[in-house]
């Protein structure tokens, strides 16, 4: 998801819920138009702004609350800019007047959201947001019944627990509803640095992540407490000293926070036999990727790096890791 800073005033926030092509985007990004027509986050690298700068002028205009347009890219537009190839979507607009509050501020904060929006049927214009831990709002001006609210309500929470962003449209009790996942960009700690450390920083780069390298107890304690089910502590050092009381930390605050250990399989079982001396479960303990990454025959840092950072993805996305030919599922997503 991007990173934005929400006007204080009137936007529009468009985002894409729907793809045909692209030859794959990357998942959460946003534009964000503010009553001036100026933009923030980026779409299809600009080659669509102007039809949605246009579709968000006529929002405007007519006071219309929540859109949906079809953006049609060719494929010299496309890869003029920046794109593998051209593409269909299915774009939606909503203005900032239909959006729950406290909607944007968990978005800023890095908090992961759910966010329902009926754009056609008997409840038009319903929207409701939720976060792992509380309902965030709703809008209701058609005056859906609490059943209604409920549904939509419990296909949040499952599309929220998928854990990675995404978007759909569905047809749902005569209405066509999109739901739609926003999640933080990934953020790793890496515990201990060197090479493979900083290729770990510069593949995560690749891919819109961020990270921090720390190499003792205080800081990794101070920095892990603020992960959540999108993030990713790496441990590369073997040292049991600094990573044992790292790990606990986010075992115990996190179930679903990616946890990897580096070294050979007796590191490994040191360290497990070290946490569960501190009384952790089985259970917990085998959360840990360890010896860390997919089987890729990495040899050089940047090799390795990037079999952890698979890893990852994997885990996040709830994936197998099976090659794309061996699935029967969406290829992007």
């Amino acid at each position: 998801m991007d990173i934005v800073n929400f006007p204080n005033s009137h936007f529009v926030l468009a985002r894409a819920v729907a793809l045909k092509g692209f030859g794959g985007r990357r998942a959460g990004e946003l534009l964000v138009i503010d009553r001036d027509g100026a933009c923030q986050g980026s779409l299809f690298g600009g080659a669509a702004n102007s039809d949605i700068l246009h579709r968000s002028a006529e929002m405007a205009s007519s006071g219309k609350q929540v859109d949906l347009m079809t953006v049609a890219i060719g494929d010299r537009d496309a890869v003029g800019a920046g794109l593998a190839c051209g593409g269909e979507a299915e774009v939606l607009l909503n203005q900032s007047s239909a959006l729950p509050a406290g909607f944007t501020g968990r978005l800023s904060r890095r908090v992961p959201v759910a966010l329902a929006t009926v754009i056609s049927g008997p409840h038009n214009g319903l929207v409701m947001a939720v976060s792992a831990d509380s309902d965030i709002g709703i809008l209701n001006p058609l005056g859906a019944s609490e059943d209604r609210i409920a549904s939509l309500k419990g296909r949040l929470r499952q599309a929220l627990a998928r854990r990675f962003p995404a978007s759909q449209i569905e047809e749902s009790e005569g209405e066509v509803v999109a739901l739609e996942v926003f999640s933080p960009p990934t953020f790793m700690v890496i515990v201990g640095g060197g090479e493979l450390g900083t290729a770990i920083l510069n593949q995560g780069l690749l891919l819109g992540w961020s990270g921090s390298v720390v190499d003792n107890v205080d800081e990794g304690l101070s920095i892990v407490q603020k992960l959540g089910s999108n993030d990713a502590l790496i441990v590369l050092s073997h040292d049991h000293g600094i990573g044992i009381p790292i790990i606990s930390e986010v075992l115990k605050g996190s179930a679903s926070t990616y946890v990897g250990g580096l070294g050979s399989r007796h590191t490994q079982e040191k360290r497990s036999e070290l946490l569960l001396e501190a009384g952790f479960s089985p259970a917990e303990v085998e959360r840990i990727y360890g010896p860390i990454g997919l089987d890729l025959g990495s040899r050089t840092p940047e090799e390795t790096a990037l079999a952890i950072c698979a890893e990852i993805l994997a885990h996040i996305s709830a994936r197998d890791s099976r090659p794309l030919k061996d699935s029967t599922g969406p290829i992007n997503g």
